[in-house]
């Protein structure tokens, strides 16, 4: 394989690059396919070339690049027959650049973005289950960053603020193991709020769905106190 591109060619530009790939010389590659954009930025190889330097940079495992990479592939060709493509890898550039719960989740809501954004438009992609698996998991920890602020606020007393992050993760995140501590919890804070109509209809929509909760003895006692304290003096 020739160790210089052919700017006269520009299919056998193309072919060195995909040469290169497929021998795992993905920098090579990379560089190749940039140089074909270079010279011949309107040939009709240009749109392989970009994809080209978008799956190098994943396989070298450079995430902020691949990404950029990919975004700019999706945005430029959005009817391409490899978008499906881009856009897992996408997703998964964000994904693999997610943060601990304590940590800033933008990388974290962009995965859940670009997951839901594949399976919604491409439901039959090849590789549909595994995005609809780190879809689910990316929920999780987004519902986890909620859980852990929500703590942190209740710790504190902070009763209205710790509400809040339990109805966020009520409303948006009820598909994931955290929603039954949120009732619990929210129906707690409403309580300490002084407003136990609502506490109560959190605390029921528990015991009536999660029956066997490990909150649910809790939620019985809270609610049992509810009705002793509205009960007339006698």
């Amino acid at each position: 394989m020739c160790a210089q591109i052919r700017g006269h060619d520009r299919r056998a530009d193309l072919h060195y690059s995909q040469g290169e790939f497929a021998d795992k010389n993905f920098d090579k590659a990379i560089e190749g396919a940039e140089k074909l954009i270079d010279l011949y930025p309107f040939s009709v190889y240009v749109t392989q070339a970009e994809l080209i330097i978008a799956d190098g940079y994943y396989q070298r495992r450079r995430w902020a690049e691949a990404s950029v990479h990919y975004q700019d592939f999706i945005d430029k060709h959005p009817t391409n027959s490899a978008v499906p493509h881009s856009l897992h890898r996408l997703a998964m550039t964000h994904y693999k650049q997610s943060l601990a719960i304590d940590r800033d989740q933008a990388e974290t809501f962009a995965a859940e973005r670009t997951f839901s954004q594949l399976v919604t438009q491409y439901p039959d992609y090849e590789s549909a289950d595994d995005a609809r698996d780190r879809l689910a998991e990316v929920r999780e920890d987004l519902a986890a960053r909620e859980r852990y602020v929500a703590r942190f606020y209740w710790r504190e007393k902070e009763y209205y603020a710790s509400l809040s992050r339990y109805l966020h993760v009520i409303r948006d995140y009820s598909d994931t193991k955290y929603y039954p501590e949120a009732l619990y919890f929210s129906g707690y804070n409403l309580i300490k709020l002084e407003e136990p109509d609502e506490a109560t209809r959190y605390l029921q929509l528990l015991l009536t769905r999660y029956p066997d909760h490990k909150y649910a003895n809790d939620a019985k006692r809270l609610l049992d106190d509810l009705k002793a304290a509205d009960a007339p003096a006698g």
